[in-house]
């Protein structure tokens, strides 16, 4: 960031303070703005768009799955399930414990292995992080590269991501929305964009949310990212924090979709799972525990977010399609016969495919497909 655009930056900064004591002044006694961080940026973002609220004491439907996908087919074996893309009939799945893409067909079998382990074209040295389609090119990143495939995972390109510490990227037809240059704490913004067609070079002035001037906790500054498949909104989210910010095709900040209630309220950003409250031994520093787990738009209308047990347990499914959001579900997924319903399915990634929502998780042995009908 030049000193122009940082000076103009901090300017801003001061401004949107103001702009926040006004907002504040507006939100709804049923759900007052919780805080539990002390950052002119994140004040700075809270200001700048209107505010959609979701209650985290909405209480969950339980879904269970009907269909499942990934069953095995000879020495095909689908490990643990993570990233997935569909491709006109069959659907294609990141496989978390090895080096593998699988092709599914409709029948919910495995039907071809793609990818070894390697640094060549096709081949993959570090576990899939991210698998996305945008509606012409196949995108693969992994630790360090992403690699760019035809529709039937012909190799076409690849370049260097310098992406080593998150674990999110999304594309739209016209962008690749990566890691900006350089490690978080050096950099003035987490996420950059590129372009989607060779040589795929980034974009001068598309810089979205702002590393955080908050001590490094080994998390506050991870990102989750996702784009509609048209590209007309892009949201943002810190894993830590309980807000999913949403722009424009033009970069521009329109909403702030903001997670208020009794678990927001008793939420430890920081410290060790399940003891809030701890005193840290000395020298040891806390780290940051994530409210927000798992982020897609499945389709123009729907964004799906997974949230964390210690921040109101379940999948909020929120209908973005008018200015006015919604909140059209509130979802903990069962996985196919699961009588006694104790079993929850931890997101890794969602995909809405025909007329079912596929969930995966890197705990569960096979994708799971519930009937979408809202």
């Amino acid at each position: 960031m030049g000193f122009v655009s940082s000076y103009f930056f901090k300017w801003r900064l001061v401004g949107s303070l103001f702009l926040l004591l006004a907002l504040a002044a507006c939100q709804s006694e049923e759900f007052p703005l919780t805080r539990f961080e002390d950052s002119p940026i994140i004040d700075s973002l809270l200001a700048s768009a209107p505010h959609f609220v979701v209650s985290t004491d909405t209480e969950p439907e339980r879904w269970v799955a009907t269909t499942r996908r990934g069953l095995p087919n000879d020495s095909l074996v689908l490990g643990r399930p993570a990233h997935m893309v569909a491709i006109g009939d069959s659907m294609y799945i990141s496989d978390d414990s090895g080096r593998h893409i699988f092709a599914v067909g409709v029948d919910g079998y495995l039907r071809r292995k793609i990818g070894r382990q390697g640094q060549g074209p096709g081949e993959f040295n570090n576990p899939v992080e991210g698998l996305k389609y945008n509606g012409s090119r196949v995108f693969v990143w992994e630790l360090g590269r992403v690699q760019v495939f035809t529709e039937t995972f012909e190799f076409v390109d690849s370049f260097l991501s310098l992406g080593y510490l998150m674990d999110r990227f999304s594309v739209s037809p016209d962008y690749i929305f990566l890691e900006c240059p350089g490690a978080p704490l050096e950099s003035d913004w987490l996420v950059c964009a590129r372009s989607a067609a060779p040589p795929h070079d980034g974009i001068p002035g598309i810089a979205l949310l702002p590393s955080l001037d908050l001590p490094n906790q080994g998390g506050e500054n991870g990102y989750l990212i996702t784009v509609t498949p048209d590209g007309d909104r892009i949201a943002l989210a810190y894993k830590g924090l309980p807000y999913i910010f949403v722009y424009d095709d033009q970069f521009r900040h329109v909403r702030t979709i903001r997670f208020e209630g009794k678990e927001v309220e008793n939420f430890q950003p920081s410290g060790f799972p399940g003891q809030a409250g701890i005193e840290l031994p000395a020298g040891t520093e806390a780290f940051t525990q994530a409210f927000l787990f798992t982020m897609k738009f499945v389709d123009s209308r729907y964004l799906i977010v997974r949230v964390a047990k210690g921040g109101g347990n379940g999948d909020y499914i929120l209908d973005v399609s008018e200015d006015e959001y919604q909140l059209a579900r509130k979802i903990v997924f069962r996985p196919m016969n699961d009588p006694e319903e104790k079993k929850d399915i931890v997101a890794a990634d969602y995909l809405l495919h025909g007329d079912h929502l596929y969930v995966s998780s890197i705990w569960e042995e096979y994708v799971y497909g519930y009937e979408f009908e809202l």
